[in-house]
């Protein structure tokens, strides 16, 4: 297996920089050959997308084309595929995405609210972002 840092998505996806991308794209045709996966942390697609969105100027609808591309080939591998996938389908809509990882990590983690100052998360999730503890009711994660 071989892991990807994030300057590797952002040269394959921008090409920016010719022979980094023919690096890359070296390094995708090696592992094909050799069924090797090449696998994607949470934290790295979380800063590819800041990368994506603040330096490159993507649009939401070209990171959501980029993420839904790279987790439908299974070269890559994702070890919080489900979070993921869920994440980059509310990142379509609104939402920061690396808001919708970490609330989706909390999640899986078994954790009954999310404590946030973030007024944007709390309006996304407001069964389950919160700011006040001692309001809050605690019901079972559906």
């Amino acid at each position: 297996m071989i892991a990807f840092d994030t300057n590797a998505l952002v040269r394959m996806l921008i090409e920016d920089n010719k022979n980094q991308a023919r690096a890359v794209q070296g390094v995708v045709l090696f592992a094909q050959k050799n069924s090797l996966q090449i696998i994607i942390l949470s934290e790295v697609l979380i800063e590819t997308v800041w990368v994506l969105e603040t330096v490159y100027q993507c649009t939401r609808n070209e990171v959501s084309q980029f993420l839904e591309s790279l987790i439908s080939t299974s070269t890559f591998r994702f070890p919080d595929s489900p979070i993921i996938r869920k994440a980059i389908q509310q990142y379509k809509r609104e939402g920061d995405f690396a808001d919708l990882i970490i609330v989706g990590q909390a999640r899986k983690q078994q954790a009954k609210k999310f404590f946030s100052f973030d007024k944007k998360l709390q309006k996304l999730f407001p069964d389950y972002v919160i700011e006040n503890p001692a309001k809050a009711t605690f019901q079972p994660l559906s």
